[in-house]
């Protein structure tokens, strides 16, 4: 009966090793493939990518003068290093997962231990090579709910890849709208420079007639010198926002943005209602909630017992070890051991209640982000629908007082009616409209972009959705 005992013993340990070594291998051996997300379906379903993360480099440059904001948001979110770092946090997290999941299969160690034996009074020095293997047969779910709580980190982790997304495209697109503002304000102060100078020829002829003052002729020069300035305030920044916009594409050489709207973005703030559980703001909020309950779910097991089938082979290594009559030097065993925590001090009560009130702090939070996502998206639509409203009659200002300009003109040069000084105000105020029209067309798209952005819209807008962004395919 010994014998058997011992015979069956040793070929459970090595299937356990066995089979040990082989769920390993099939499990997380598996062959790399691409990630994908999307906000309807974010959770640690996709395969895992595991190859080597590295940042895109473009080498084909611009092959042309002029792109226009959709080549622009593409080229961003292809290049920008924010979120390549926010998809090796994907990654990171995914192992977390690989992690959690070990807990279900065999826990094998070996080693060897030297030490000194004085069992029944036979005193002398032993060493000995071990192995162990130790089975989970039950815990009451502390494994399965340390897996949901990695697999919430990687459902928040997807949608911290989308927020990222739609934060770089948020970044150029705006980029590229102020650098459309200022190509149109140079046109702007371009007309301004040459209806000034027109007036200062004018002035000039006058004078060479003795009939205007050389005094109107320097305060006329005086205004082509602040038109001028003006223009080249205008290049200035206009040079800045080019920058701005080559470092969110990594673009090395400055180029013209197409004077070009997509029609997604000219009506970006005319919906009424949207689907607030596809913005990854309420996403992460949402996975936030999912790690918690994980983590209440954990918290609750750790008062019950986890059962264990644990082995062990030892094999002494001594020619004479003190103990060698009464013991083979080949020996193994199994148990079965049932653990479970009786006192600690209050800590796995403090655990649990801890962890009810990240749950309800997380329902909280989540609450907040669907109240921020949807008064963010209000305050722009109201705010753009005012811009719209203002727009007629800015329009209207500019042909009046283009209107006036042109009249007043006619009556200083030929009637004498009109002063210099109000033909040079006349044209100051008409620049002045065309200004207010520019930059309120441009706020306008500015405030197109905040709706999209707060809706969770960008990546159909800008047509991201389906697209592979830095070895990460983004589905609607």
């Amino acid at each position: 009966m010994e014998v058997f005992k011992r015979l069956w013993k040793m070929p459970f340990l090595f299937v356990l090793v066995f089979w040990t070594f082989f769920a390993e291998a099939d499990l997380f051996g598996a062959p790399p493939s691409a990630e994908v997300i999307s906000p309807r379906n974010v959770d640690v379903e996709a395969k895992d990518l595991l190859k080597q993360l590295s940042f895109r480099e473009y080498e084909e440059g611009i092959k042309r003068n002029e792109l226009n904001m959709l080549e622009l948001v593409h080229q961003a979110v292809g290049w920008h290093p924010l979120i390549a770092e926010v998809i090796g946090n994907l990654y990171q997290q995914r192992q977390g997962v690989r992690a959690a999941k070990s807990g279900y299969f065999p826990q094998l160690s070996a080693g060897v231990v030297a030490g000194h034996d004085s069992e029944y009074k036979r005193e002398g020095d032993g060493h000995a090579f071990q192995v162990n293997i130790s089975q989970m047969v039950y815990d009451f779910g502390k494994v399965s709910s340390n897996v949901d709580s990695a697999k919430a980190g990687v459902q928040r982790s997807q949608a911290e890849v989308l927020q990222s997304i739609d934060e770089v495209a948020r970044r150029a697109a705006k980029a590229a709208i102020e650098v459309q503002r200022y190509q149109s304000l140079l046109i702007t102060s371009d007309a301004q420079v040459q209806g000034v100078s027109a007036i200062a020829q004018l002035v000039q002829i006058r004078k060479d007639r003795g009939v205007s003052a050389r005094s109107e002729v320097l305060q006329a020069q005086s205004r082509v010198d602040a038109a001028q300035a003006s223009k080249q305030q205008v290049e200035a920044l206009l040079r800045r926002w080019r920058s701005t916009l080559q470092k969110l594409t990594g673009f090395q050489s400055p180029f013209r943005v197409a004077m070009y709207v997509p029609e997604d973005v000219a009506q970006a703030c005319d919906v009424e209602s949207f689907d607030l559980s596809s913005v990854p703001d309420v996403l992460v909020a949402e996975a936030d909630r999912a790690e918690a309950e994980a983590k209440l779910k954990s918290s609750k097991a750790n008062t019950w017992p986890t059962f264990t089938l644990d082995g062990n082979i030892n094999q002494y290594l001594d020619q004479n070890y003190v103990d060698a009559n009464a013991l083979s030097k080949n020996e193994k065993a199994i148990f079965f051991n049932v653990s479970m925590p009786i006192y600690q001090g209050g800590k796995i009560s403090a655990g649990r209640e801890g962890a009810n009130y990240a749950l309800m702090s997380a329902d909280a939070a989540r609450d907040n982000a669907l109240l921020s996502v949807t008064q963010k998206y209000r305050e722009a639509q109201e705010e753009a629908e005012g811009l719209m409203r203002s727009l007629g009659a800015l329009s209207a200002r500019e042909s009046a007082i283009a209107e006036t300009r042109d009249l007043y003109k006619q009556q200083y040069s030929t009637l004498g009616t009109r002063t210099l000084i109000d033909l040079l105000n006349s044209e100051q105020e008409l620049h002045f409209a065309r200004l207010e029209k520019n930059n309120t067309i441009f706020d306008l798209h500015l405030l197109k972009i905040d709706c999209l952005h707060s809706r969770g819209g960008l990546r159909e807008a800008f047509k991201l959705d389906g697209t592979e962004i830095q070895g990460v395919e983004v589905l609607p």
